[in-house]
């Protein structure tokens, strides 16, 4: 049975509709993540979830009861609220904040009683704010604050909550923090979470559903999996240049336009660095041979001007050992990344013997001699300086 439900809803401002037919369909203890660009109307989404907008149209249902028919006190009862506005009382401690989440629940003059205190303590430990609740809300960090608007939102006790944005104006650290608070009041508490994000590669670690919006449509909607694809995000943010690879979660600027003077043998996370460096600095690069489960391939064929790739797991095929060939013939360096050269690995050997035969430069960041006359490097932005003096760039 559907816990939070919604049908056809439109939302907007007065007549102007911004987003229609927003349909989902959520079970307790789900996340929900609204994902899209800048003014797609994922902040009007929520605001008419919350009854801070008028529906324009449509229902949205708690276990069948619609939220439109609840008094604002029943409706506080079963849903809580993170808006982006950010509040600033005068003279009141992190401590007073949380406590107003209470008041739905304490009598017309709003007395907290033992229960409501024991509530409030819990909801403090859950986002680690014990050391804050002293302390004047005013002159708490972005971060702080955030902690203690939830732990408001959590001692609410209701069953739904809906935040605008959670992570903006956070750091890693603090962004790391928030999800995984919000992750454990789904899982532990049973909570069902209703967001937006700003940030892809966050939205596929802790939704369940993702909603992708685009022109006042619902574009896509489903499990992050099938929502979040590189063809998705490149058509739903429109996105003229570069890229935004999923897999890794990883933005790419766009490569570098021009002929590639450059052959990366070997693959890895040194490999990846290599590549972006490269980029950067206008260096244009064939790489090879990658497999199609190194970490490395989805940023080489977002960057170079082509990638040799093998299926994971086999031999190198002779027809990739030969392209990777002719590729080196037209190159003035190759560039070993120092990855192992034995097992199925074996023929990128070949690979640089082959530059050795044929008078290529070998600029090398493998901890041993291989004999072929290699420069050895310690560092890739020593490889990249001494291309850019030598290219005149």
């Amino acid at each position: 049975m559907s816990f939070l439900k919604s049908r056809n809803l439109k939302v907007g401002y007065a007549k102007r509709t911004v987003v229609e037919d927003v349909n989902f369909d959520l079970k307790k203890g789900e996340i929900l993540c609204l994902l899209g660009p800048n003014g797609s109307g994922k902040s009007t989404i929520l605001k008419s979830i919350t009854d801070h907008l008028k529906l324009l149209g449509g229902t949205i249902c708690i276990l069948e009861k619609e939220l439109n028919n609840m008094k604002p006190k029943e409706r506080a009862k079963e849903m809580s609220v993170v808006l982006t506005e950010r509040i600033a009382p005068e003279m009141m401690t992190a401590l007073e904040i949380v406590s107003i989440g209470r008041y739905p629940h304490t009598n017309h003059i709003g007395k907290l009683n033992k229960n409501d205190k024991e509530i409030i303590e819990e909801s403090i430990k859950i986002v680690n704010g014990q050391s804050l609740i002293n302390k004047e809300f005013k002159s708490l960090s972005d971060g702080e604050k955030q902690r203690i608007m939830i732990a408001r939102a959590i001692c609410q006790e209701a069953d739904t909550m809906v935040l605008d944005e959670p992570t903006s104006y956070l750091d890693i650290r603090y962004k790391i923090e928030l999800l995984n608070i919000l992750s454990k009041l789904s899982t532990e508490k049973k909570k069902t979470i209703i967001m937006s994000l700003h940030e892809i590669d966050l939205v596929s670690k802790i939704a369940d559903k993702v909603l992708l919006i685009k022109d006042g449509k619902i574009f896509k909607y489903g499990p992050p999996e099938e929502v979040i694809t590189n063809s998705a995000i490149e058509e739903a943010y429109n996105l003229g240049v570069g890229c935004f690879n999923t897999t890794l979660g990883n933005v790419e600027l766009p490569k570098s336009i021009g002929e590639a003077k450059v052959f990366v043998i070997g693959g890895g996370e040194r490999a990846n660095n290599l590549y972006r460096e490269l980029n950067k600095k206008n260096i244009c690069f064939f790489s090879g041979i990658l497999f199609k489960n190194d970490i490395a391939y989805n940023t080489s064929k977002s960057l170079a001007n082509d990638t040799i790739v093998e299926e994971s797991f086999i031999d190198i095929k002779l027809d990739k050992i030969d392209k990777s060939k002719e590729y080196i013939k037209e190159c003035k360096y190759v560039i070993d990344i120092g990855q192992s050269l034995e097992g199925i690995n074996r023929a990128n050997i070949e690979l640089l013997n082959f530059a050795f035969e044929n008078c290529i430069d070998i600029l090398s960041l493998r901890c041993e001699d291989l004999n072929l006359n290699e420069k050895r490097f310690d560092t890739i932005s020593k490889i990249i300086d001494m291309i850019k003096i030598d290219l005149n760039l």
